[in-house]
């Protein structure tokens, strides 16, 4: 609409001008020294309009050569950006297909033109990394170095690219010397925890990691399982630690700083830490914190754990293990539980008889020692032999033989009672 009304009022002020300019054409002189110069006004009015858009042009033109060498570098950096761009991507399809001497090669080429050429340094850092040459590392550290002289460098992303290529090179104390730096200025950065995490498992520096995993975790620097396969392993060594140094004060303190999760939830730690107050002397909390876990929550674990004690009043464990079996009695682990404290009891014939019951069940090395072991202070020593053999086969894995002890237990339970005992039998039968 407005170009409509614009074309419409253009027409009439066009043929209002030339109307008025065929009645009265106007005069026009111009004079310079000798030369003077006479028209109409109608025609100078056109001349003027022409020179004005012929010299309008010209400048337009000197403009455009102007700028043409720059824009023609434009163009061509343009060019260049471009398939830098495509050698990234290629590159990196070919580091992820693990073409690694194809991608660092591709990466390497459109690094000098490209607008981020720190991504395609890294990229050939991690693709010569992942040859695994000694004779060729010199590559990957000089591809770090150009990497992070690069504008578009990202220091911290370069130094964590490097700590991660130390790791998996076992120079965890380099590595740690870079990230304690890293951590110091980041401390909550997700990849700093992660990879500082990793160096201190790698260098079993329990006690900074104890400090660092709440952060790891609040920051969710590593997923559910590796945390809490690090958490475990990391109190576990400490456990040891304590254990190892005799103090039952600061095991105590351990077991108070220890997460909920693994106190109540991880029953090889529990066990652990139960074995590990015996070892200072606390036989008595070690027995009643075993006993009061099975009791929330019955575990073969937690059962075989209380068995190997080793310590403390054997008859009034035995006593407490045997009231489990009202409910449990077909427990292969209770009855191995059973048989090594009737054994520190003194009681042979009970030993043999539940651990008989276990191997009936559940055929187990430890079973098949612990039946051998007393087998063996009865001076059958035959028998005892068979139960050794039987229970090493199962621990290397192989099937039981057909013969004596190593038949399934249902079966080999009258072998195992030895000719006395058959004689015995024979005699009751008659």
């Amino acid at each position: 609409m407005r170009l409509l009304i614009g074309i419409i009022v253009t027409l009439f002020v066009s043929v209002w001008m030339a109307l008025s300019l065929r009645q009265d054409p106007g005069y026009a002189m111009f004079s310079m020294g000798q030369w003077t110069v006479e028209t109409s006004l109608t025609f100078f009015a056109i001349f003027l309009t022409i020179s004005f858009f012929v010299f309008y042009l010209l400048v337009r033109l000197a403009i455009r050569l102007w700028r043409t060498p720059r824009q023609t570098l434009q163009a061509n950096q343009r060019r260049l950006n471009k398939k830098a761009r495509r050698l990234l991507d290629l590159g990196n399809r070919q580091l992820a297909a693990g073409q690694w001497l194809m991608a660092e090669k591709t990466l390497l080429k459109g690094a000098e033109y490209s607008e981020t050429p720190a991504l395609h340094y890294l990229g050939a850092a991690r693709a010569a990394h992942h040859l695994n040459d000694d004779d060729i590392k010199w590559r990957r550290d000089l591809h770090l170095r150009r990497a992070e002289d690069s504008p578009d460098a990202d220091k911290l992303t370069v130094q964590l690219t490097r700590a991660e290529f130390l790791l998996d090179d076992r120079n965890a104390e380099q590595a740690r010397v870079i990230l304690e730096s890293l951590h110091n200025l980041n401390p909550r950065h997700p990849g700093v925890l992660q990879w500082l995490a990793k160096t201190y498992q790698q260098l079993h520096a329990w006690e900074p990691l104890q400090k660092l995993l709440p952060e790891v975790q609040k920051q969710k620097a590593v997923g559910a399982e590796l945390f809490a396969e690090l958490q475990s392993q990391t109190y576990r060594a400490l456990l040891e630690s304590a254990a190892a140094s005799g103090s039952l004060d600061r095991l105590r303190v351990l077991w108070k700083q220890a997460p909920a999760i693994l106190r109540e939830e991880d029953e090889a730690f529990l066990v652990d830490y139960a074995i590990a107050l015996c070892d200072c002397e606390a036989i008595d909390d070690a027995e009643a914190l075993l006993r009061e876990a099975i009791d929330r929550r019955w575990s073969a674990k937690l059962v075989v754990g209380y068995g190997m004690l080793g310590r403390g009043n054997a008859t009034a464990q035995l006593a407490a293990a045997e009231g489990w079996l009202v409910k449990h009695g077909d427990d292969p682990y209770l009855l191995l539980t059973l048989g090594r404290l009737a054994k520190r009891c003194q009681q042979n014939g009970k030993a043999r008889d539940y651990l008989e019951r276990s191997i009936r069940l559940m055929p187990t090395p430890d079973a098949y020692q612990e039946l051998g072991e007393l087998l063996q202070s009865l001076h059958e020593l035959t028998y005892a032999g068979q139960c050794f053999h039987a229970g090493l086969r199962l621990l290397v894995g192989k099937p039981q033989e057909k013969q004596g002890a190593m038949l399934p237990a249902g079966e080999s339970v009258q072998q195992l009672q030895g000719p006395v005992d058959q004689a015995t039998a024979t005699a009751t039968a008659g």
